[in-house]
């Protein structure tokens, strides 16, 4: 690919299609990202490394959720958006993106993928997005 594709934000309100819509990413893409976000204030942001060996994919993962620190990231990176800082931590990747409206779709998804991540490199800081970056495993 010649540089980042900035493709329309699909809208998906439903967990399992969802979840299925960021493996599907990872098919389509393969070794780029994907940003969820829900609404201005939430996102997840995920660059994908490779296929994790059962049928789901491995990479690395940043989000914004309601921690007070996440949302002061936000402001203080002067973005409008969270996904803003999503874009900043794919920068140079090709991205789809996909919002919910409904929290609830939000954090049962972020809870899904924080179960199979841990910190990546104890702690590291991902310096284009100045979020905490995670090394996270979605499975099928």
């Amino acid at each position: 690919m010649d540089g980042p594709v900035t493709a329309l934000t699909t809208q998906v309100d439903d967990l399992n299609a969802l979840h299925e819509a960021v493996l599907q990413a990872y098919y389509q893409l393969r070794k780029e990202g994907v940003v969820v976000s829900c609404g201005n204030e939430y996102m997840i942001a995920i660059e994908f490394d490779g296929p994790d060996g059962g049928g789901g994919i491995c990479g690395e993962m940043t989000y914004v959720d309601n921690d007070k620190k996440a949302q002061a990231v936000v402001k203080g990176r002067g973005c409008v958006q969270a996904r803003q800082l999503g874009r900043n931590f794919l920068s140079g990747e090709s991205i789809i993106y996909y919002n919910t409206s409904q929290e609830s779709v939000f954090f049962d998804l972020l809870m899904k993928y924080k179960r199979g991540a841990s910190s990546s490199g104890g702690g590291m800081i991902d310096m284009k997005s100045g979020l905490p970056l995670f090394e996270v495993t979605i499975s099928k």
